[in-house]
């Protein structure tokens, strides 16, 4: 084993060692330890030359790191989440990140500009499609996020169908997959493209077929009902209009088609590339649409792709068993026609606020493992799911990054799903109190006021629960006392609130009630309660009530007396 570690023919080892101990009640600890102490040192000696050959294994392992510059463009990973307390700006950053990836820049360079202006830009790239903003949620799911079945009522009768209809995270990844462009053809392959069957003349080889790859065009019979098809076609079979209106309303330029060949194969993959047209001039065959061929003249057989559904002689029918990347893989892999991407480079983002609010397994389902990197289409480890409803294969373009935000201090994230973690890199975005720095409403020292109060709670309950810097950012030393009023009475006192779960001793703590001896307090307690109840209640047995005396909050030297003594944390 050791020769073939470092031959690297072993580029995966299981270590497997069977020892077979007839255990009893009797049998005590002592003895079951000795047993295993053995069945260890037998086995050590493959682990340790596992150990001597992992120099040379892990030099083939890619890096878990990226460079910060690569080809002169910051490089950022592709999933992230901002996670910290509420109001720490984690929202707020999405808007630069999102600008920074697109346009290939780092943070840094980012925040030296004024957000005014990134924020422009960011609903520019919005509006073009390049940004995606969404939110979770409980009821949230798969089918919003990925795809699902949604009813449709055909106009003009009370009958009811289903539509499969792409989520908001499938139609971006299909937008940003869109714009391939294939070598040597000046043709583009839409993401949303349908893809269709046609037999030109038949199976097997035809002179019409000839014709339609040589010239760049699909033609199709029926010449009998004339230029207008749908003049009188009340005389027409089911099958007859099925195919005439797939051929003149259904398909759309930018579709794909397959030439049939026989029961198994193709031998022809275009893209539709004009309306249809009437051809006066030839004696049969006299509907066409102009078609750019990526291929022709070939075989490839699709059975299984389309699910060993055997294909038919029909002139024109959908292949909805297919994918469009499917089609691609069969143009590269197949017949080597390379596909020159210049559109997959320009980064795609996709934000998810709230992140961590949401059930993943019923909104990713089976995608969870596709957005891994190293997952991605385009990658080594490329891997595609067929999908629950249309059964086409997707994956995850390698041009889109996601972010996400999480609230740590909402109850929800115990139930985060752990394979989401592990495919995140997670950013903490921490309260920061030098923000306020300078700035005095009515002579409080706000940055050494949120300081103090954010060391008390992460003593009393722990830093993932602290107040952001956020909610005192729209103050400046113009304020005074009443803005300041205003924030602690609808944002911070409800918020140590839902922190303590109503423990208003703790409370009082966070906000110096306990250390003010005189002067008002922000927690009052309550008048003894006892006489509201006959003697057999005590005021022992009730707990102590407080309320908030607004009052205390119109006075500067109230916010002072919450950092007396304290200096902010330089």
């Amino acid at each position: 084993m050791r020769g073939r570690i470092k031959n690297g023919e072993n580029k995966k080892v299981e270590l497997v060692y069977t020892h077979v101990v007839n255990i009893t009640e009797k049998t005590s600890d002592r003895e079951l330890s000795n047993v295993l102490r053995s069945a260890i040192e037998k086995i050590m000696p493959s682990y340790q030359a596992i150990l001597e050959a992992a120099p040379s294994l892990l030099e083939e392992r890619v890096p878990t790191e990226v460079r910060n510059l690569e080809g002169g463009k910051a490089v950022h990973p592709k999933n992230m989440i901002l996670q910290g307390p509420p109001g720490t700006g984690k929202t707020y950053h999405t808007v630069l990140y999102a600008v920074a990836i697109i346009e290939g820049k780092t943070m840094d360079e980012i925040e030296t500009e004024s957000y005014a202006e990134v924020k422009r830009r960011y609903a520019t790239y919005r509006d073009e499609n390049r940004i995606a903003f969404t939110t979770f949620h409980q009821s949230y799911g798969y089918e919003e996020f990925i795809e699902g079945i949604k009813p449709i009522v055909t106009a003009g009768s009370n009958e009811i169908g289903f539509n499969i209809e792409s989520g908001i995270f499938k139609e971006f990844c299909d937008l940003a997959a869109t714009d391939h462009r294939f070598g040597g053809h000046d043709v583009s392959i839409d993401a949303d493209a349908r893809i269709w069957k046609v037999s030109l003349g038949g199976a097997g080889e035809h002179p019409l077929k000839k014709s339609c790859f040589e010239d760049g065009m699909m033609r199709i019979g029926w010449d009998g009902f004339g230029e207008d098809p749908f003049k009188g076609s009340s005389s027409r079979n089911p099958s007859e209009r099925s195919i005439l209106n797939y051929f003149y309303e259904t398909m759309e330029v930018g579709d794909i088609i397959l030439s049939l060949k026989d029961e198994h194969r193709i031998d022809g993959i275009g893209i539709i590339d004009g309306d249809a047209e009437w051809l006066e001039d030839e004696v049969r065959y006299k509907r066409s649409r102009k078609v750019n061929w990526l291929a022709k003249n070939v075989s490839l057989d699709i059975y299984e792709m389309n699910l060993r559904k055997k294909l038919t002689q029909k002139t024109v029918y959908p292949l909805d068993r297919l994918s469009v990347s499917q089609v691609e893989r069969m143009l590269e892999e197949e017949y080597g026609i390379r596909e020159v991407d210049n559109q997959s480079e320009r980064p795609y983002v996709f934000i998810v606020d709230e992140i961590n609010r949401g059930n993943i397994s019923k909104i990713l389902g089976e995608l969870i493992t596709l957005i891994e990197p190293s997952k991605r289409l385009g990658e080594v480890e490329e891997t595609l799911v067929k999908l629950s409803y249309s059964k086409k294969e997707f994956g995850v373009p390698n041009n889109i990054y996601i972010i996400g935000t999480m609230n740590t201090a909402d109850r929800s994230i115990a139930l985060m799903d752990t394979a989401l973690r592990r495919r995140f890199r997670f950013i903490e975005m921490s309260p920061d109190p030098s923000i306020l720095q300078g700035v005095s409403v009515g002579g409080v020292d706000l940055e050494c006021l949120l300081d103090v109060m954010n060391r008390r709670i992460e003593a009393l309950y722990d830093r993932d629960h602290m107040i952001g810097h956020a909610y005192f950012t729209g103050l400046s030393s113009d304020n005074d006392v009443d803005a300041l009023k205003e924030i602690f009475l609808k944002s911070i006192i409800p918020l140590l609130q839902e922190y303590f779960f109503d423990d208003h001793e703790k409370i009082r703590a966070v906000l110096g009630d306990d250390q003010r001896k005189n002067g008002p307090q922000i927690l009052m307690e309550r008048p003894d309660s006892s006489k509201l109840f006959g003697s057999s209640i005590y005021n022992m047995d009730l707990e102590k009530k407080y309320r908030i005396n607004s009052e205390a909050l119109d006075h500067r030297e109230v916010y002072e007396a919450i950092y007396a003594g304290h200096h902010a944390k330089v």
